[in-house]
């Protein structure tokens, strides 16, 4: 498996074109939590039109209430942490923890409610192990596959997120429904912000 990055990528991401959202963080919030972010780490968005739908800012350790790190450890032990922070968006506000794994090699991810509850999970899955409906759904952006992750609720999985990249070297995630039905896509991309 071609290891590229994240779906939410460890640099700024600007997610273009992504399905709308009711919500939205306030400036005020955001702003005083990129204030807060750790040196040398990135901050998250993901854009729709001329709004900020979702947002995950690094945090430093011990930054996690008892209940969040008990769930990490439960949904995603082990492993090499790459990620932490936290986020605001759709799936509600909480907590993200990305790792990598060896033996075998994959990455996971988790939202995790102040509560411990999970609000989300996702895992890599090997690109020979994908439905060929999927891919071909993918592939449709652009022809080469870089990731492709099995995205859950808190209960069930929900859909497959595809990255790939075009013959021009854009990156894109591509949303994709368990039965192949193209879900939406965004366009990745890495910004830098001065505050």
């Amino acid at each position: 498996m071609r290891r590229h990055r994240f779906p939410f990528a460890p640099c700024l991401c600007a997610a273009l074109a992504a399905c709308a959202s009711s919500w939205s963080p306030t400036s005020a919030t955001l702003a005083a939590r990129l204030e807060e972010t750790p040196p040398g780490t990135a901050c998250r968005l993901w854009l729709h039109g001329d709004r900020i739908v979702a947002a995950a800012v690094p945090i430093g350790p011990g930054a996690m209430p008892a209940a969040v790190r008990t769930a990490f450890e439960a949904v995603l032990p082990g492993g090499a942490q790459t990620f932490a922070g936290r986020e605001q968006g759709p799936r509600g506000n909480g907590f993200r923890i990305d790792k990598s794994y060896t033996d075998p090699e994959h990455l996971r991810t988790a939202l995790v409610a102040d509560d411990g509850s999970v609000l989300e999970r996702a895992h890599t899955v090997p690109i020979a192990e994908v439905p060929q409906k999927v891919l071909a759904t993918a592939l449709r952006t652009g022809p080469a596959v870089d990731e492709a992750w099995i995205v859950s609720g808190p209960t069930t999985e929900e859909y497959w997120s595809i990255v790939l990249h075009d013959r021009t070297g854009r990156t894109f995630v591509v949303k994709v429904g368990l039965d192949g039905a193209p879900l939406g896509r965004v366009r990745r991309s890495a910004a830098r912000v001065d505050g």
